[in-house]
């Protein structure tokens, strides 16, 4: 095997190591739940993976006694608290999963962007690197 086929060997054993951590990245998104409770531990709201709702219960029988557009109010409200956990966990384990240089925040919220959080050079390893900005690999020869 040639100087050349072991550095692409190489090069497909470290694309083939991060395939696997993406895929165990998208397990551990995909069983994120985030909970809320209300203010006054009325109502809570549990949401799945996807902000699909997932529970909801009722705390006490005060909801008995609110007019509908209160107990509307109370349940999205929660509801939103439940989101919002699921998003912080989202986000936290984005961050420590995350390639150099990927801004995690600017995916998040009412202004996420994809163009903002992607890095305008992307990282490459040295070996890469330098067979992109030069056509050959470290430690290879030419002839």
């Amino acid at each position: 095997m040639s100087e050349y086929d072991d550095a692409v060997e190489k090069l497909m054993a470290e694309y083939q190591q991060q395939l696997e951590k993406l895929g165990e990245h998208q397990r551990k998104m995909s069983e994120l739940t985030g909970t809320g409770v209300s203010q006054r531990k009325q109502v809570s709201v549990t949401v799945g993976a996807q902000g699909q709702l997932m529970e909801l219960k009722f705390l006490t029988d005060s909801y008995r006694d609110m007019a509908p557009a209160e107990l509307s109010n109370l349940i999205i409200d929660t509801f939103a608290a439940a989101r919002n956990e699921l998003i912080k966990q989202q986000r936290e384990l984005m961050a420590a999963n995350a390639p150099a240089g990927l801004n995690v925040d600017a995916l998040f919220g009412p202004d996420a962007d994809l163009t903002k959080a992607v890095p305008r050079n992307p990282f490459m390893s040295d070996e890469l690197r330098e067979y992109v900005d030069n056509g050959r690999i470290p430690g290879v020869s030419d002839d």
